[in-house]
């Protein structure tokens, strides 16, 4: 009889320890890491380098005898061309001044653009896109960034972006010594080969003027 309680108390013991070692190995603090193209994000972000970025904005040129667009930003373009003053101005019109104005597009770069966006007005540049991928858009302020593609002559938003800020990132974005996060915005599109109209918002919430632009292609 004292056998099978010693054997009762020994199985009993052997389950508590087995749950224990259980409950603590889903409760065992996972070791999150940020990815590489995050991280080289907010590095960038953070670095006191950045590159001058003039986003244009546009509104129609009508002198009287001819008509065409009207772009403001970093100096100031006007571009004769064919435009229906009827209707509101339209992003092939945007597009099409921006290439004949030869501006220089956006590009990835590891370095940080700032530039000064206003609130009441959209803003404008190009964008060069080189090879198929993930392009990815980290911004200092809320702004709502919108890509364009050409489709038989008119403009078509080149999906949806997703906006999906992982834990990882939030996390490394705040300190006890930092509770403003430097990247307040993830912009991530799936992109092919090709020049696209960027187009960014500055958002109600936003009252600064002075945004830093990220731009990454994921490897």
């Amino acid at each position: 009889m004292m056998k099978w309680k010693q054997l009762f108390k020994v199985t009993v013991a052997l389950l508590v320890v087995s749950l224990v070692f259980i409950t603590c190995e889903e409760f065992e603090e996972e070791d999150y890491n940020l990815s590489a193209i995050d991280a080289a994000a907010v590095s960038a972000m953070a670095d006191t380098n950045e590159v001058g970025l003039s986003l244009k904005s546009a509104a129609f040129f009508a002198d009287g005898t001819t008509l065409g667009i009207l772009l403001s930003g970093g100096g100031i373009d006007t571009v004769i061309m064919g435009v229906d003053t009827s209707v509101a101005i339209q992003h092939i019109d945007i597009y099409s001044a921006l290439v004949t104005a030869s501006t220089e597009p956006l590009v990835v770069n590891d370095t940080v653009y700032a530039t000064i966006l206003s609130a009441d007005s959209l803003s404008f540049r190009l964008l060069s896109v080189p090879s198929a991928g993930t392009y990815v858009f980290y911004l200092n302020h809320h702004a709502a960034p919108s890509v364009f593609h050409e489709v038989s002559g008119a403009m078509e938003l080149a999906g949806v972006p997703s906006e999906v800020m992982t834990p990882e990132l939030v996390a490394s974005l705040y300190n006890p010594d930092n509770l403003n996060p430097t990247i307040k915005g993830r912009y991530e599109f799936e992109l092919a080969a090709g020049t696209y109209l960027f187009e960014m918002a500055r958002m109600e919430s936003t009252t600064s003027s002075n945004i830093r632009v990220v731009l990454m292609r994921e490897q």
